[in-house]
C-alpha cells in the first residue's frame, strides 16, 4: 500500500467567509479557490476553542482542549500527548513543521528565540511563531537572504511581552499599514520558501508536512501589490447592533481594515500558490492529501469588536479545503458539521493507521468516498481563563448557544439572525430552542470529557 504525503496549509486568524470559491466576491483567492475546485470546500468547519494555542493543540491531537489540558493561550503543550505527526512518524513518515506551531509561550520574558525549541516529535522545525519581533528563523532568513532589509522586517511585540523591543511599527489591529520591506521577504514568503525547499527535498516520501502561516493575524501589514487589488470604499462595514463599537473605531477606518485584511490574505493566496506549484512540478500532487484550514477567526468589527476568543461564528467558524486527487472524487461544497478534531482522526484514516482511541474527533473519510456517514448535529466550543472566566458553547445549524461562567446564558436563532448579533435566551418565544440546546451542550458536555485513565481491575 502506498500512503500518501499530508501537506497542511495553516493560516492564523482567518474568517470562514474569505475565500472566493466559498462565495465572497470581492476578495481575491484564486489558488485556494482552485485547491478547492480539486477538493471539497466545507462550509461549517469549527475550532474548538477560538484562541491560537488551544485551538492547535487541539486540531493536532484530536482531542478537546479540556482533555488536553490547555483552554486558553499562555498554557505550553504538554510534550507527552501525542500528535498527528507522532503516530505517523511510527509508520515511516517524515515529520515538519515549518513557521507558527505555538505549543509553547513566546510573549515571555523567559524565552529566548534564538534557544533551540524543543522539538515535539518533527523531525523539521523551522519555527517562526511571530512575523518579525523575534531573532527567530524568520529574521536568521531575512539575514541571510539580504540582511540590510531586517529592521524594514521588524513588527512590534505583542502588548503583553516583556522581551527586549526594536524600533518597529506597534502592534495595533485597528491600525493596518503596508509592509515596509520587499514583498518576497514577508513571513509568509518565508514560510513558503522553506516549505518549496522541503519538498525538493523529500519528494520520495511519505511525509507530513505543516505550512504554519502567521498571517492574516495582526499586524495586518499586507505588501504594497495586495494592497493595491482592494478599494477600502467598497468593503461593507461590520455586521454590528446600533452604537455598537467597542474599538471606538469610525467606518472609513472599518472598511480600511478589512481591506487590508483581505490583501493579507490574498498574499497568503499568491505563496500557497507557489506551495501547490512546486507539488506538481515534483510529482507529488496526486498522492498529496492537503488540507487547507486556520486555527480560528476574526470579529473584523463584528459586534464592534476586533481578535477572537468569543464562540460567535467571527471567531469560531474557519475555512476547510481537503483536496486529494487519489483518494477521492468527489468535488463541491459541503454543508456537514465539522470539528477540528475531526481532522487528525481523518488525516490517519487515509494514511492507513489506526485511529487512536485517546482521540475524540471522527473521520469524516466516509463522508467524501461517498460511504456511510452520520453527520455531526453540533459543533462544541469551550474557553477557561484559569480562574477568570470560562465558557462552553454548541453550535447546531439553526442555534448557537453560550454559557458563560461569568455573563450568563446566550442562545441565537440563526434563521433569522445569521450575524449573531440578538441574544434570545430571555425571549419566551424562543423558549423551546433554549431548552433543546441548554440539552445539547449537557449532552455534549459527557461527551467531551475525557475518559481516562481507564480502570485495569475490578475495584
Amino acid at each position: 500500500m502506498q500512503r500518501p504525503n499530508v501537506l497542511i496549509l495553516y493560516t492564523d486568524q482567518q474568517r470562514w467567509d474569505t475565500l472566493g470559491a466559498g462565495g465572497n466576491d470581492l476578495i481575491h483567492t484564486p489558488n485556494l479557490d482552485a485547491l478547492a475546485g480539486r477538493g471539497v470546500l466545507f462550509d461549517n468547519a469549527f475550532v474548538n476553542c477560538p484562541v491560537c494555542m488551544p485551538s492547535r493543540m487541539s486540531m493536532l491531537s484530536g482531542q478537546y482542549p479540556s482533555s488536553v489540558g490547555v483552554c486558553s493561550n499562555g498554557c505550553e503543550m504538554p510534550p507527552e500527548i501525542p500528535c498527528l505527526h507522532n503516530i505517523l512518524a511510527l509508520y515511516g513518515y517524515h515529520t515538519a513543521n515549518i513557521g507558527k506551531l505555538h505549543f509553547r509561550n513566546h510573549a515571555s520574558a523567559y524565552r529566548d528565540h534564538r534557544e533551540p525549541h524543543p522539538p515535539y516529535g518533527f523531525d523539521t522545525l523551522i519555527l517562526s511563531d511571530e512575523p518579525g519581533c523575534y531573532d527567530d528563523a524568520y529574521i536568521k532568513w531575512v539575514e541571510q537572504l539580504d540582511p540590510a532589509q531586517v529592521p524594514n522586517c521588524r513588527v512590534g511585540l505583542p502588548p503583553a511581552s516583556t522581551g527586549r523591543r526594536y524600533e518597529a511599527p506597534p502592534r495595533v489591529a485597528t491600525e493596518p499599514y503596508v509592509f515596509a520591506g520587499p514583498e518576497h521577504l514577508t513571513h509568509s514568503a518565508f514560510v513558503a520558501d522553506e516549505v518549496v525547499d522541503y519538498l525538493r527535498r523529500h519528494r520520495e516520501g511519505p511525509f507530513v508536512c505543516i505550512a504554519g502561516f502567521y498571517a492574516p493575524h495582526s499586524p495586518i501589514n499586507p505588501p504594497a501589490r495586495f494592497v493595491e487589488m482592494y478599494d477600502p470604499d467598497a468593503m461593507p462595514l461590520p455586521a454590528r447592533n446600533a452604537g455598537e463599537n467597542m474599538q471606538e473605531v469610525p467606518d472609513a477606518q472599518w472598511r480600511k481594515i478589512k481591506a487590508y485584511y483581505y490583501a493579507q490574505i490574498s498574499h497568503i493566496d499568491d505563496q500557497i500558490g507557489r506551495i501547490l506549484n512546486e507539488l506538481g512540478a515534483q510529482g507529488l500532487a496526486e498522492n498529496t492529501l492537503v488540507l487547507f484550514t486556520a486555527d480560528h477567526g476574526e470579529n473584523l468589527g463584528d459586534r464592534g469588536r476586533m481578535g477572537k476568543g468569543n464562540p460567535e461564528d467571527s471567531s469560531s467558524r474557519v475555512p476547510l479545503i481537503v483536496s486529494y486527487p487519489a483518494g477521492f472524487s468527489m468535488r463541491g461544497r459541503r454543508a456537514e458539521l465539522i470539528e477540528h478534531v475531526d481532522l487528525a482522526p481523518t488525516l490517519l484514516d487515509w494514511c492507513g493507521v489506526q485511529v487512536p482511541p485517546f482521540m475524540q474527533g471522527r473521520s469524516f473519510r466516509a463522508l467524501l468516498e461517498g460511504g456511510p456517514y452520520t453527520p455531526r448535529d453540533s459543533a462544541f466550543m469551550e474557553l477557561r481563563d484559569p480562574f477568570r472566566s470560562s465558557y462552553k458553547a454548541v453550535r447546531t445549524h439553526t442555534h448557537l448557544y453560550r454559557l458563560d461562567r461569568n455573563n450568563g446564558e446566550w442562545l441565537y436563532a440563526l434563521e433569522s439572525d445569521p450575524q449573531q448579533l440578538r441574544n434570545v435566551a430571555e425571549d419566551p418565544a424562543h423558549a423551546a430552542g433554549l431548552h433543546h440546546m441548554r440539552k445539547t451542550l449537557l449532552e455534549r458536555w459527557f461527551d467531551v470529557e475525557k475518559q481516562s485513565p481507564k480502570r485495569t481491575g475490578a475495584y
